[in-house]
């Protein structure tokens, strides 16, 4: 006959106690990479939006920006995957600290896959950084810059229409 003391109830409870928490180890790790994947923006827009929050949370405005708003433009890559590989500066700010640290944001941020239309080649991406203390001049030249980006997007469309209706034989 085989007796049941008190050592044995506690051996059998942490022995449950353990495989309950590896388990849940499991679980956890199980679920983490498929969370990671819901990350992927469905398309441009919430990837931008995704990519600014996260450059406004890692943004440390440069001392040497006193006064007004100064815009640093790098050059972001991503593989066919859609992951980030590097990032270069394309436009100076005119500040060397302001260069560095739009360089230091974009090589150190964690970024979204990008959307799937945008995955199979490789991208590069120019992305215009803001700094400034004064939210209302920031926000101005945000203005400014996206008319800008607009006028070349619509400038590029008109382009490849008239490449197109150029490239349509004759009947």
């Amino acid at each position: 006959m085989t007796g049941f003391d008190r050592t044995d109830f506690q051996r059998i409870t942490v022995s449950a106690l353990g495989a309950l928490l590896i388990s849940a180890a499991c679980i956890t790790a199980a679920v983490s990479p498929a969370k990671a994947a819901e990350v992927t923006a469905p398309n441009a827009m919430a990837w931008k939006a995704e990519v600014e929050k996260r450059i406004d949370r890692a943004m440390i405005t440069p001392p040497s920006v006193v006064k007004g708003a100064v815009m640093s433009e790098v050059v972001t890559r991503f593989d066919d995957h859609g992951e980030f590989r590097n990032a270069s500066l394309r436009k100076s700010s005119g500040l060397p600290d302001v260069d560095r640290e739009a360089l230091r944001i974009a090589n150190h941020i964690s970024y979204p896959a990008l959307p799937t239309h945008l995955q199979g080649k490789p991208q590069t991406v120019a992305m215009q950084i803001i700094f400034g203390s004064d939210a209302r001049q920031v926000a101005e030249r945000q203005e400014k810059v996206e008319a800008v980006a607009v006028a070349r997007a619509s400038q590029a469309d008109s382009n490849r229409a008239v490449a197109r209706i150029a490239g349509q034989p004759e009947s």
